[in-house]
């Protein structure tokens, strides 16, 4: 499954095209950032609900959802300046849109030895590069920010070395990783779960050190399938365990 994310955030990043699964004027369709696609085409696949989906970057997403430029019924997303923007826009109200589950932060290294849920390797100077979003752009890039910022957390010694990185998100990060271009980086767990295990090697963030990465569950008409669909995966326990299996955290984990 690892592998479709990863070619699916390759043509995210290399074309504006949209990737869409089986298509239908009348059918319902889910719109979701690259992380939930193993989890929402679990539940897809076992679904009593008939739906679309559809992957794109949350700019993609947006722009479907706020200028018509796409079907989107129910959208899930990792920013949460979506649905404020649709609340602006008047496109969706506060009763619409729900926190589903969260995406633990990790520091994760292509290199299976190289982090083993400790950074020892930063505390005995030995890390070569780091990078990190930009925490202007995204919620990811916040929290690894906040991490990066702790005195606990000993980095400095790579920010006066000029090996600490940042990219516009956490899909060029996990990219620049797999590449083997940098040697870690804070990218959220979905990122890395392969058939349900996680590849690499990495550090789990502790939750108190971050501000929490949210995703989100709007529903953007008030038609009944729409809301039968917006219902279902957010109060189906099975459609919840995909997420989890999925690298996601339960809300109150």
């Amino acid at each position: 499954m690892q592998n479709r994310i990863i070619k699916l955030i390759g043509l995210l990043l290399l074309s504006a095209s949209f990737t869409s699964v089986y298509a239908s004027d009348d059918t319902p369709e889910v719109c979701g950032v690259p992380q939930v696609y193993s989890a929402v085409e679990g539940i897809r696949e076992n679904s009593k609900i008939s739906f679309n989906s559809y992957f794109g970057t949350m700019q993609d997403i947006e722009s479907r959802a706020i200028y018509y430029r796409g079907k989107c019924n129910v959208i899930i997303t990792n920013e949460e300046r979506l649905p404020a923007n649709l609340i602006k826009e008047g496109k969706i109200t506060q009763n619409s849109v729900a926190r589903l589950v969260k995406a633990p932060l990790i520091l994760w290294s292509n290199n299976k030895f190289l982090l083993k849920d400790n950074i020892n390797v930063i505390v005995n100077k030995k890390l070569k590069s780091l990078a990190l979003p930009k925490d202007s752009l995204t919620t990811v890039g916040f929290a690894a920010t906040e991490v990066v910022k702790r005195k606990d957390f000993p980095s400095e010694y790579l920010k006066k070395k000029n090996a600490i990185y940042r990219a516009e998100h956490e899909y060029q990060i996990f990219s620049l990783l797999k590449n083997n271009n940098i040697q870690t980086g804070f990218i959220t767990k979905p990122l890395i779960m392969k058939n349900g295990q996680t590849t690499g090697s990495y550090w789990y963030v502790p939750h108190e050190y971050y501000s929490p990465v949210y995703y989100y569950i709007i529903s953007t008409d008030k038609s009944d399938k729409t809301q039968q669909l917006y219902n279902y995966i957010m109060g189906n326990k099975q459609n919840l365990s995909e997420f989890y299996s999925a690298g996601f955290e339960a809300l109150n984990d």
